[in-house]
């Protein structure tokens, strides 16, 4: 292997006239003491010196496309690893990063010289950033930390790479797919009773008790049964947020099918969401939480018709599945946890070569909530288990269990 290319490196311009913002600034008019010279110096080497063991640490030349100028959710600490470069541990990088608003957790990978935190939003992780880049840190003796800010993707790739190849979604994976899981009148069926939902949260909120609730979320509606989910947490949410804290008793027969057409289906699920999605809605890329559900989660498509992309972003892995009217698609295993879904937000799908507009989708989504909120898959990327909140979450539960 050749020399990495430091040259191509954020901090390639490394001599003291660089304007670069690893630079430390200096007027014209008054140069630096010699003891700033000094400092500058040291600041530099070791920054090359960090970088330069990331480089070879993950085999790459440079580290041009990796890290992203942008406030991004994810922060990249270049110089302070689990086992190798910088002996850190879960708990000592806990304690510099959790004193930050919209902290999550950090991630450590064995023998690997550098680390992530992970906050809630990427201006959150700016003011941990500017608090700590490039400055003496007490929590690991006055060690300078280097900190760069990562894309999902490129979070997924440095915490849980995999190779490439075979890497293909199926059955053996986890994804299964049932075309026709419904019949077209049982389609117009479950319609109709979502309206006659309605038509109870009319009457109910006329007769000031509890009523359906509905919920705009982007540019789709959805409703949840059993369980609420909070779309800023990501997690269960409140009851009362709940249309109802029982399933439909319309939903049941159609539960008990899965049993037939998927016999490893074992599932009790007791959370539902009803979605609607408008012609040109959609919804990002994203894993349900591992902590608040269990390992298998099923869709069932009404409507019209809506392609749905996978990506397994530790191994840039890609594929799309066409999801029909009246189809299922169940996730489970390395599909459920590895795999992330989305449906893109546009008017249209190309379908071999020809353009097919979207009208109105509806969506089922059965679920089960976990009760340990505990995980134990290898995506550490994608997985919540060891999220500041959810560590919370168990810890309360276990206090409550013990009174």
């Amino acid at each position: 292997m050749s020399s990495p290319d430091l040259h191509n490196a954020p901090f390639a311009a490394l001599d003291l006239s660089s304007d670069s913002e690893h630079s430390t600034p200096q007027s014209d008019n008054e140069p630096l003491s010699r003891r700033e010279r000094k400092a500058q110096f040291r600041l530099n080497k070791h920054r090359t010196d960090a970088y330069a063991a990331f480089l070879r640490s993950e085999n790459l030349q440079s580290t041009a496309h990796l890290f992203d100028p942008r406030p991004r959710k994810t922060l990249c600490i270049i110089n302070l690893g689990f086992g190798a470069a910088g002996c850190s541990t879960s708990s000592r990088l806990e304690q510099v990063f959790s004193a930050f608003a919209g902290f999550e957790r950090v991630v450590l990978k064995h023998n690997k010289p550098f680390s992530f935190a992970r906050f809630r939003s990427g201006d959150e992780a700016k003011v941990a950033y500017d608090a700590v880049h490039e400055k003496p840190c007490s929590a690991f003796g006055g060690k300078l930390l280097f900190i760069e800010f990562l894309t999902h993707v490129q979070f997924a790739r440095l915490a849980d790479h995999e190779p490439q190849s075979s890497q293909v979604l199926d059955e053996s994976r986890g994804l299964f797919y049932v075309p026709d899981f419904i019949t077209e009148s049982e389609e117009r069926l479950i319609m109709q009773n979502i309206r006659d939902d309605e038509e109870h949260e009319l009457r109910a909120m006329q007769n000031n008790e509890r009523s359906d609730k509905w919920f705009k979320i982007q540019d789709r509606f959805v409703k949840h049964y059993g369980h609420s989910f909070d779309y800023h947490t990501k997690h269960v949410g409140d009851a009362s947020l709940a249309a109802s804290l029982e399933l439909p008793a319309w939903i049941c027969p159609y539960i008990e099918r899965i049993r037939t057409v998927v016999p490893s289906y074992t599932c009790q699920p007791d959370q539902l969401t009803i979605q609607r999605y408008p012609p040109g809605s959609g919804i990002a890329f994203h894993t349900d939480s591992h902590t608040a559900f269990t390992d298998t989660l099923v869709i069932v498509s009404l409507g019209t018709p809506v392609q749905m992309d996978f990506r397994k972003p530790g191994a840039s892995c890609f594929t799309t599945v066409d999801l029909q009217p009246r189809s299922l698609v169940l996730m489970t295993g390395e599909a459920r946890y590895g795999w992330e879904h989305a449906i893109r937000i546009r008017r249209s799908d190309l379908i071999d070569g020809t353009v097919r507009k979207r009208c109105e989708r509806w969506s089922l989504t059965l679920r089960t909530i976990s009760q340990s909120l505990m995980c134990s898959c290898s995506y550490s990327a994608l997985c919540d288990s060891n999220d500041a909140m959810v560590r919370d979450l168990r810890s309360r539960r276990q206090t409550k269990n013990h009174t």
